[in-house]
């Protein structure tokens, strides 16, 4: 059984809490029946913005260690109508002693919503003031190397920073780094495959702006399965050569030996074991098969009994999953998506009974719960409009 591709989030939409039956929210659903298509989308649109908007208020009233209940509603509602211009929003602040909200904004991401913030500066609802504080744009991974080398804002040059800001177009940049003392900026990415971005890489090495002086550090993509071989072997990804971890590349991208259900290291022999399921008839395991690659040998495993004995526990556990959704309708389940490690629960809607089986096993698989708010939102409003 496959998922239904959507993001997951932590809370429903609509000002539903966690404790709450759908019908139960706060907002009143209106007559909305003998909607059309459109109609129905439109109202689902509105259902997830308004859930949005909470959540983003939670999240910053989060951040400033303060609870919904210290901020008056109608500042709350207000707060949520600014939410519309998050993408020249850096962050909100607030004071409880001076009663403000305190917006800090960039305003040259987008002129129509600089224009429309503007009208909140100055705004007083009840008690509270709303004060924007319009500061220059700085990426959040500018911030963040900054903070890492204990720099303020003003230490590194502007034109640093507009290189900076266009670097990261390069793409699979990992982090940066900075250092003051030998006026460097590192940049960490992966190695591509891809002649463009190998070209964008070398046209950013060694480049000299501003005094300071650009460095590129590329590095070897490592699976969350050979980074658990890794563990298994007491080893660190440092200890397998550059080599052998490009060859291991080529074999998850390139090769065709089938599906592969793990690694192995044996750093004593110096020997990395993969071991396949289902390996087509026309594929290219005698070439990888012994294949010597910086002093380490490759050995591809078929074992015919165990992909029998998988394939028969997979329709085992994919037969109880079906029948465990059956016994309990009250987890709202609607699909579940397996692997020989987890097992994905896509859910409706999340319940204080579902959420409870998040991170629990099940069938020696780990259990993950996911929901989209989306499909929520979509459902609620085909609700509305009587169609389920």
């Amino acid at each position: 059984m496959t998922p239904e591709g959507s993001p997951t989030e932590s809370n429903p939409p609509g000002n539903i809490s966690r404790n709450e039956t759908p019908n139960e929210g706060s907002e009143e659903v209106p007559e909305v029946k003998n909607m059309t298509s459109k109609e129905v989308w439109e109202r689902a649109q509105e259902i997830y913005a308004s859930w949005y908007k909470s959540q983003t208020v939670e999240r910053v009233l989060k951040e400033a260690n303060m609870t919904p209940e210290e901020l008056p509603g109608d500042v709350t509602e207000e707060l949520k109508n600014t939410v519309q211009f998050e993408d020249i929003i850096r962050t909100w602040e607030f004071d409880p002693q001076n009663k403000q909200v305190v917006i800090y904004a960039s305003p040259a991401l987008n002129e129509e919503h600089e224009k429309e913030l503007s009208v909140v500066q100055g705004r007083r609802v009840g008690d509270w003031t709303f004060t924007i504080i319009w500061e220059p744009y700085v990426p959040s991974f500018v911030r963040r190397a900054l903070d890492a080398a204990n720099m303020t804002l003003d230490e590194l040059p502007d034109e640093v920073k507009e290189e900076m800001g266009k670097t990261v177009q390069i793409g699979g940049v990992r982090k940066w780094e900075l250092d003051p003392q030998n006026n460097r900026v590192i940049v960490y990415t992966y190695f591509s495959r891809d002649a463009k971005h190998e070209q964008e890489v070398q046209a950013v090495q060694g480049r000299e702006i501003a005094g300071w002086t650009f460095n590129v550090v590329q590095e070897h993509h490592i699976r969350e399965d050979v980074r658990q071989a890794l563990d298994a072997a007491n080893m660190t990804a440092d200890e397998l050569p550059d080599e052998v971890k490009e060859e291991m590349e080529n074999i998850v991208q390139s090769a065709d030996i089938g599906s592969i259900r793990k690694w192995e290291f044996d750093p004593q022999n110096k020997q990395a074991t993969i071991s396949v399921f289902f390996v087509p008839k026309r594929n290219d395991v005698d070439a990888v098969q012994g294949k010597q690659v910086a002093g380490w040998t490759f050995t591809v495993v078929h074992n015919l009994e165990d992909e029998r004995a998988y394939e028969k526990e997979r329709e085992q556990v994919v037969a109880e999953l079906l029948r465990f959704q059956k016994d309990h309708p009250e987890l709202q389940i609607s699909s579940f998506a397996t692997s020989p490690t987890q097992i994905d629960v896509w859910v409706r809607n999340l319940t204080p009974e579902n959420e409870a089986l998040n991170g629990t096993t099940m069938h020696n698989r780990t259990v993950l719960i996911q929901w989209s708010p989306v499909d929520y939102a979509l459902r609620m409003a085909r609700e509305e409009a009587g169609w389920m």
